[in-house]
């Protein structure tokens, strides 16, 4: 896909967009805290990553590529418009999909998602945008530690505080499921 994208195949750069659209302004938010910031944020890189594409094929990996790339523009817009960095702690929230099957099926899921929100709300602004980044978006260690310009070694301790905190708060709760 990027060998065509720095070609300048327009629908390779499409997917690539439709892929990783959604999941940036999500991280984008943890930042901005705002949709449209984070939005624009978003479309300043792939507009950056369009206009670079020859570049691309210098590119390792692209995941990591374009999490670094806005998280970047996401600091660089705090800085420029002078906007302070604020928690908000409903951000951290963790998509669960899948389907619905049942009343007590979507209580439970809901109760799950209650408490799973429990404990990330306790957890360091960090340790929450990192769990947030492996478990929501699917990040390996590696690639988190690429885009957050930290060690390996950090996200996976921050990665067993997060687990940790998260068992704790179900076996508080009494969730044995």
């Amino acid at each position: 896909m990027i060998q065509k994208i720095a070609t300048g195949d327009q629908r390779a750069f499409e997917g690539l967009y439709r892929l990783y659209y959604k999941r940036l302004c999500q991280f984008a938010f943890l930042f901005l805290h705002s949709k449209e910031l984070s939005e624009e944020a978003v479309s300043d890189v792939f507009f950056n990553v369009w206009m670079k594409r020859e570049q691309l094929t210098s590119v390792r990996n692209i995941c990591s590529y374009l999490y670094s790339s806005v998280r970047h523009q996401a600091i660089d817009y705090l800085r420029k418009k002078n906007i302070q960095y604020q928690d908000n702690i409903n951000v951290y929230e963790l998509e669960i999909e899948s389907p619905e099957h049942t009343p007590d099926d979507m209580i439970e899921r809901e109760q799950f998602r209650e408490l799973l929100q429990q404990a990330l709300d306790v957890l360091p602004e960090r340790c929450r945008m990192i769990a947030r980044m492996h478990f929501n978006d699917h990040l390996n260690y590696k690639e988190i530690a690429e885009i957050l310009e930290i060690s390996r070694k950090t996200v996976e301790a921050q990665i067993v505080i997060a687990i940790h905190k998260i068992n704790e708060t179900f076996k508080k709760n009494g969730w044995n499921k």
